[in-house]
């Protein structure tokens, strides 16, 4: 039996909770011309679970016979940056995948969502992203842990420059993953084929007819003369039947 693991979320209050445990290494800050190297001792927004999701399962809402996977969170840490009235934070989360009595090996998407909420009397979402982690399952594996880390998540600093209530929410979201495998394919245009060039149409060659007939000559094909009564006359001398042959 699988019992859901106990989440072991760390709540950063400062920018000294770097993401070296977790296996990632800071990178310098690029320095932009006018405004100096950025910032990299700064207060960073604190990091929290989202209520409600930290953990993950599937199929959802069956019992634990027939549960294939189960993910939980676990460590967690951020920094920031600033460069101008940007700040860029590098956000790592920790996880586990642990396979159920339904569970095979291969490669399955845990489904994580980083989200940057201002919190108050209305809340307020500055941006919000989706990362389905791709988690390898191995042959007689039980659990295997993953780690995530993306570190360009920018936002623009308020005019006061307070981002006391700022808070970076990491959480499962499996909706997101539902909606990226019913989201539509882009439809790839037919490729143009090229118009095949055109020569002059030929007219085509006229057969001898049976019994001697020569094809008319040139210009033999000019309109009737107009008859008296309006009619089209056969034009004189046009069809001459051929000599008769001995």
């Amino acid at each position: 039996m699988i019992a859901p693991l106990a989440l072991a979320a760390t709540v950063a209050a400062c920018s000294g909770d770097t993401l070296k445990g977790l296996g990632a290494t800071p990178e310098a800050k690029p320095t932009a011309a006018g405004v100096g190297a950025a910032q990299t001792d700064v207060e960073c927004p604190t990091i929290q679970v989202r209520n409600g999701a930290s953990t993950w399962q599937t199929p959802a809402g069956v019992g634990t016979t027939d549960l294939k996977y189960q993910a939980s969170l676990g460590q967690m840490a951020r920094e920031c940056a600033i460069l101008g009235d940007t700040m860029t934070v590098k956000v790592g989360v920790e996880g586990r995948v642990l396979v159920g009595p339904k569970g095979t090996p291969g490669t399955i998407q845990v489904p994580l969502r980083l989200a940057l909420v201002q919190e108050g009397p209305k809340p307020k979402s500055i941006w919000t992203k989706f990362y389905p982690i791709p988690v390898n399952i191995q042959q007689g594996q039980s659990g295997t842990p993953f780690t995530h880390v993306e570190d360009d998540l920018s936002f623009a600093l308020p005019p006061d420059k307070d981002i006391s209530a700022y808070v970076i929410y990491v959480g499962f979201d499996p909706q997101g993953l539902a909606r990226q495998k019913h989201a539509p394919a882009k439809q790839k245009a037919a490729p143009k084929t090229a118009a095949k060039k055109q020569g002059p149409k030929t007219p085509p060659k006229q057969a001898p007819s049976p019994g001697g007939f020569a094809p008319p000559a040139s210009g033999g094909f000019s309109p009737p003369a107009n008859s008296g009564g309006g009619g089209f006359a056969p034009p004189p001398g046009q069809f001459t039947p051929p000599p008769k042959q001995e």
